[in-house]
């Protein structure tokens, strides 16, 4: 029998939803009670910050929020805030395109190529000149890892994780697999305010059960835990299997009694334990390199991610290599970090930047 993926090579012209619904109805499932959690989450987390900012704050519906202070008011969801125009969201949201401005500006990128599942033999081609591993992203339109595939080194993992991909998007990337470790810098207007580490993540042995029921414990871990652990679930996806294939093992493998084992390539769905702040170790010279790329296509509130082999070291030492480029980056992963303490409170910042900019529109108005 064909597995869910291949059955999605073959689908051909069929409509976006069977296709949906014949690869991705387990992974949906698996997300769906993580959606209280969520709301839970930031109905506290935007009280907490309304509370701080002096505002008040009222529910609009559909997980909107509305902070008002002093005949101002701004609007959240989730991890969102109101900043930047549409049409550089969808600009940045264009990872093609801004890989083209980027180069025109003389960064490095990845390696890359777009295609479509119409010209796939192109990006078979594409891939074998190259060695190593390649990554298959959805060119535009997702967020958090959606679609996202590492550990491609043939063609038929080319072939999966591209079917994968075309849910989300026609146009795809294939792209070189960097090594180094996944970073996120936070910039207000080119304005550095932190930084933190995405671990990939594990799962932790009990020297009783293999890793796919080690996921389901971690992922009811995360349901469970009375303080946010992580906002999203585990997914046992083409990224975990080919992960796991490199490695040697499968889902069956038990591994031993505290042993932890990465399951994953893709950082998105850490957890806190694997979240951690660097804003005090990270290089200056790294985060001057991102206030630049962060103003490549003036973002006012852009969250840059790396790939780095070693913070510490000056930029050109680092090996550090540009992986995206966020617009509207949620907030909460500055909170849930490993050590709470040296959380950056990037929401009250944020949302008093908003009042400040709204005062001095309005005053610079009646000047006018």
């Amino acid at each position: 029998m064909m597995s869910k993926l291949k059955k999605i090579y073959y689908l051909g012209r069929r409509t976006y939803q069977q296709v949906l619904f014949v690869a991705f109805s387990d992974e949906f499932r698996s997300r769906r009670p993580f959606n209280g959690l969520r709301q839970v989450y930031f109905k506290d987390f935007w009280q907490k910050i309304a509370k701080e900012a002096s505002a008040e704050i009222d529910s609009v519906g559909y997980g909107f929020y509305r902070l008002k202070r002093d005949g101002f008011s701004t609007f959240v969801r989730h991890g969102e805030v109101m900043l930047d125009d549409h049409l550089t969201l969808d600009i940045v949201g264009n990872k093609p395109l801004v890989y083209k401005l980027l180069i025109e500006k003389g960064f490095h990128v990845p390696d890359y190529f777009e295609y479509e599942m119409s010209n796939l033999s192109d990006a078979e081609q594409f891939m074998q000149a190259r060695s190593g591993n390649f990554v298959v992203k959805p060119a535009s339109g997702t967020g958090a890892g959606a679609g996202v595939t590492t550990k491609v080194n043939s063609v038929s993992r080319l072939h999966k994780a591209s079917a994968k991909a075309s849910v989300f998007s026609c146009k795809l990337i294939l792209e070189q697999e960097i090594e180094g470790l996944s970073y996120r810098l936070l910039y207000l207007d080119g304005e550095f305010i932190d930084a933190i580490r995405r671990d990939s993540p594990g799962v932790i042995g009990d020297g009783r059960s293999n890793l796919k029921c080690l996921v389901a414990k971690e992922n009811k871990k995360r349901l469970m835990t009375s303080t946010a652990f992580a906002l999203s679930p585990l997914i046992i996806d083409l990224d975990c299997k080919y992960t796991l294939m490199d490695r040697g093992i499968s889902l069956k493998h038990i591994p031993g009694n505290g042993e932890k084992v990465v399951i994953k390539t893709a950082a998105n769905q850490y957890s806190r334990d694997e979240n951690h702040s660097v804003r005090d170790i990270i290089h200056p010279s790294i985060i001057e390199f991102g206030s630049e790329l962060s103003k490549v296509i003036n973002v006012s509130f852009s969250g840059v991610d790396l790939m780095i082999k070693d913070c510490t070291k000056p930029l050109s030492e680092s090996g550090c290599v540009v992986n995206e480029i966020n617009t509207t980056p949620g907030v909460h992963h500055h909170e849930l970090i490993s050590k709470s303490e040296k959380a950056v409170p990037v929401g009250s910042i944020i949302i008093e930047y908003i009042f400040k900019q709204m005062k001095f529109q309005k005053n610079k108005t009646t000047r006018i």
